[in-house]
């Protein structure tokens, strides 16, 4: 056997032990109902809760090592702690063992998994088959009459719901793990094709300097061509220009062909798109190490076709503000429209800009952040990245400071250029 199955295989048995393990402890844990003198353990509740919840371990298996389990439990502390003798406390104690391989069986016959989704039929079944077996244990220790059965036929239904309860609140919560593990991803994902989108913005119009350069390059080559020596060199440039220009093209077209493999929907609605931004920039501002209040508000959820570019805006914005802020100062995006235009405000508390550098801010490779560990300033492209994105929608962006405290970016959007209308 390789070491892949011994791996395997340890793993199944590790998976045996610590269940029959935890059943066997809880097993320990006793209610006396309605006053009587019979006892009824918790166990029984986590045995059900698990073969619920395991379908890929057998009935039979767990079923014996758990009665196993609460047997060696129930006699070591039979005879270390009370003292009783041994042959009395294994001959007392015998009984649960049976109960459990009796359950296992039962439950194996009946099919209990199968069902589970029928919520009386398998509250019905756990609660025949724990009284079954508990008549059976009682019959064994010769102790048993007519209340008794009753008694246990009403504790075979509480255990029954009490248990499909708790597989439901297991489930429950298992759907919301995954829905926000889901969430999540989406959130990254489309996170991940907005910089892509954005990226692809600036490839686009390198094409159109690419374009240019080659025809001035070929254009100098017409105007030298009578020159033997100019007239190789421009025809090279054009060349390699040229050259320059497939590959660009070609990466071009991958970012779109990847991001048409991603993109399920052409559009998304404003309400979506704040809620995707706000699960990133809370996760941000924690990784940040600030404590920064954020929030979101609209005035009409509308649907963007868009939808990328206000995220790559709305995004780059954030981050400038969150730069900016310093612990318990606060950021507010806001939304309005009027019949031709939407609105974005994105304002914050934080430090603020003086008046004679806010014409200077949108310009590529200004910035005023630097990093006083490393003394690296910052590339200074985000701001003229949403300007250009921006002016490219038909729109335009404002800012307002009073040079102390807080910013506000003013964004003015046609609406046609985001709903495709």
């Amino acid at each position: 056997m390789d070491i892949y199955l011994l791996g395997r295989l340890y793993v199944r048995i590790k998976k045996y032990i610590i269940i029959s393990l935890i059943v066997s402890l809880f097993g320990e844990l006793y209610f006396y109902p309605f006053e009587s003198q019979l006892r009824f353990s918790v166990g029984v509740i986590i045995f059900n809760l698990i073969l619920l919840t395991r379908d890929d371990m057998s009935e039979l298996t767990i079923a014996f090592l758990c009665g196993l389990g609460v047997f060696i439990v129930r006699n070591v502390l039979g005879i270390l702690i009370l003292h009783n003798g041994i042959i009395d406390t294994i001959a007392f104690n015998f009984p649960s063992l049976i109960y459990y391989i009796i359950y296992g069986v039962l439950v194996k016959v009946t099919k209990v998994r199968k069902y589970k989704d029928r919520i009386v039929y398998t509250i019905l079944l756990l609660a025949l088959t724990d009284s079954a077996c508990n008549i059976v244990e009682a019959v064994i220790r010769s102790d048993i009459n007519l209340n008794m059965v009753r008694i246990i036929v009403l504790v075979g239904f509480i255990r029954g719901s009490v248990a499909y309860l708790s597989y439901l609140t297991y489930n429950k919560q298992k759907l919301f793990i995954l829905n926000s593990e889901h969430q999540k991803r989406y959130t990254e994902l489309n996170l991940l094709i907005s910089n892509m989108q954005a990226e692809m913005f600036y490839l686009k119009k390198s094409m159109k300097d690419i374009e240019m350069v080659m025809s001035k390059s070929y254009s100098l080559y017409e105007t030298y061509k009578n020159n033997d020596q100019l007239r190789e060199k421009t025809l090279d440039i054009a060349r390699e220009v040229h050259e320059i220009k497939k590959d660009y093209y070609r990466v071009l077209k991958g970012f779109e062909a990847l991001i048409d493999n991603f993109e399920n929907e052409d559009a998304m609605t404003l309400s979506n798109i704040f809620t995707i931004i706000k699960d990133n920039t809370t996760r941000y501002i924690k990784e940040s190490n600030k404590e920064i209040g954020i929030s979101f508000h609209f005035q009409k959820d509308f649907t963007a076709r868009n939808y990328y570019n206000l995220f790559v805006i709305i995004n780059n914005l954030i981050i400038n503000s969150i730069d900016g802020c310093e612990n318990k100062d606060f950021i507010k995006i806001s939304e309005k429209e009027d019949e031709n235009n939407i609105y974005f405000e994105v304002t914050d508390t934080g430090n603020g800009i003086d008046e004679d550098i806010i014409p200077y801010i949108f310009n590529p490779g200004f910035t005023t952040k630097y990093d006083y560990k490393t003394g690296k300033s910052s590339t200074g492209i985000g701001l003229s990245h949403v300007k250009n994105i921006i002016e490219d929608l038909g729109g335009s962006i404002e800012v307002k400071s009073d040079g102390v405290k807080g910013i506000t970016f003013i964004l003015k959007i046609p609406k046609n250029s985001l709903n495709g209308g």
